[in-house]
């Protein structure tokens, strides 16, 4: 159905998605921002990439000098025996490469490897992608390879790339007579907006393979592939992480589509991107980090909500703290708000608990606010998981009340009109969310047809919240416009 309002929502502002600076300018910027970053507890996405910039540039402008300012700055974070590879993390593995602690043998892309009992899991797939360029930028500082710079640096601090961006940066390889890293390559092309029409005919022109490549994934065969969803009955052993309670709610999960460009030409440690997830919930990973994770993947943040749904799931059914986390930040990244986003947002307005609700009104808030939210289809989602048993009532009206306090009085009437038919007639709980979607369509001036199922409800005998709350709503629809 279509209703009118009186009224525009007032949301709150989004922060801009920001450029990220130039690498660090000279060697003793460079190593001061490389010290400082390795002391970080909480690493945003803009300063480890530019301190991998810049370690990679000034290695190719003089590495010897760079190895001793290092000694000189974090050479007491390395023992003087050689630690292996997968023993560090992110830009630990380039400098400990560059002096000299790190083992050749465990930098080679074969050594590259999921952790036991963790191949299914979404996020340790995408340390993996991590971990492989780490290694790869390692080992051709170690075999003498210096590369000008990086080609995957992101544009933006989503970990987004301009594609016009790249094609710059292969020219300029081309001219340095560099050979592109093959990870370091996958992941920008990971990363690329897209699509970017002018951009391919540019990659086109360069007449490299690489060149060659980028055009093709700016094209339509470059996206992600088209999600799966399904209701399933899971087993309460097979849903628990460690000490953490299962649940045998059914549940939807969304299986990530097929990637058609990836299998032939990107390297072994993105190969699991082609292969169907529905999120793994028997991996446990820590806050820290989540946002250099998710900036493997900074367009398609969609398949990233997919996997994080069983999460959020849990969230919702077994009283899991944390599950929603992740959401306002997925929801600031690029590529198309869809069916994952949005079934990861519906699950989190239904948590257990308020702190587990918030992440998901603020990402919802923050769709609303970018002109991304589909009403109809969180509606629906909500509807269906209220149907199922994941989302409370009463949870999804605190939740509701959120964020409509925050000035979505139009957008939240809008979806919690298509939930109405799953609360009606009589599901505990129908009134509490009768009672915010009647506020809400009053104080936007909602006007239109009434729902049968409102209608039914409206007509019946007795003072019940939800019968009252059902006529306060009808009434707020049929008014006359002043």
């Amino acid at each position: 159905m279509i209703w009118t309002t009186a009224s525009q929502d007032i949301l709150p502002t989004v922060p801009p998605v920001r450029r990220i600076d130039a690498a660090p300018d000279g060697l003793a910027e460079t190593v001061a921002a490389t010290a400082d970053h390795l002391d970080s507890w909480t690493p945003t996405v803009a300063e480890f990439e530019r301190v991998l910039d810049g370690l990679v540039r000034q290695a190719h402008r003089d590495r010897v000098a760079l190895v001793v300012a290092l000694w000189e700055a974090v050479g007491h974070r390395y023992a003087e025996e050689e630690t292996e590879a997968h023993r560090l993390s992110g830009v630990d593995v380039v400098v400990a490469t560059l002096l000299s602690r790190v083992p050749g043998y465990s930098l080679r892309p074969d050594r590259v490897r999921r952790s036991k009992g963790h191949e299914e899991c979404a996020q340790g797939g995408l340390e993996l992608v991590l971990a492989a360029r780490m290694r790869e930028i390692g080992y051709a500082l170690l075999c003498g390879h210096l590369l000008p710079f990086p080609l995957a640096t992101p544009t933006w601090d989503t970990g987004a790339l301009d594609a016009a961006e790249l094609v710059e940066r292969l020219a300029e390889y081309r001219r340095h007579g560099a050979r592109p890293g093959p990870v370091d390559f996958g992941q920008a092309l990971l990363r690329v907006r897209r699509p970017d029409p002018a951009a391919a005919r540019a990659a086109a022109r360069l007449g490299t393979d690489e060149g060659d490549r980028l055009a093709a994934w700016l094209g339509p065969d470059g996206g992600p592939g088209v999600p799966v969803r399904r209701v399933v009955a899971p087993d309460p052993g097979a849903h628990r992480a460690w000490t953490r309670a299962g649940t045998t709610v059914p549940q939807v999960v969304l299986a990530s589509g097929r990637r058609p460009l990836l299998p032939a030409e990107f390297p072994e440690a993105f190969h699991w991107l082609d292969r169907p997830h529905e999120g793994f919930t028997r991996c446990y990973h820590w806050h820290a980090g989540h946002a250099i994770r998710a900036a493997v993947l900074p367009e398609d943040r969609d398949t990233q909500a997919g996997w994080l749904l069983p999460g959020v799931t849990l969230a919702a059914t077994a009283g899991d703290h944390g599950g929603s986390w992740m959401l306002p930040h997925l929801a600031r990244l690029g590529g198309p708000a869809g069916p994952g986003l949005h079934a990861a947002v519906a699950a989190g307005l239904g948590g257990r608990y308020p702190d587990d609700r918030a992440p998901a009104v603020e990402a919802l808030l923050v769709l609303a606010a970018r002109g991304e939210l589909d009403v109809v289809l969180l509606g629906r989602e909500l509807a269906a998981m209220v149907a199922l048993g994941t989302v409370k009532p009463n949870r999804l009206a605190e939740a509701a009340r959120s964020a409509a306090a925050a000035g979505a009085y139009a957008t939240v009437w809008a979806v919690l009109a298509e939930v109405l038919p799953a609360v009606l007639p009589s599901v505990r709980g129908a009134g509490e969310v009768l009672a915010v979607a009647a506020d809400c369509a009053e104080r936007s001036g909602a006007r239109g047809p009434v729902p049968a199922a409102l209608a039914t409800a409206a007509a019946r005998s007795g003072s019940s919240r939800t019968v009252t709350e059902a006529r306060r709503l009808r009434a707020a629809l049929t008014q006359p416009r002043p």
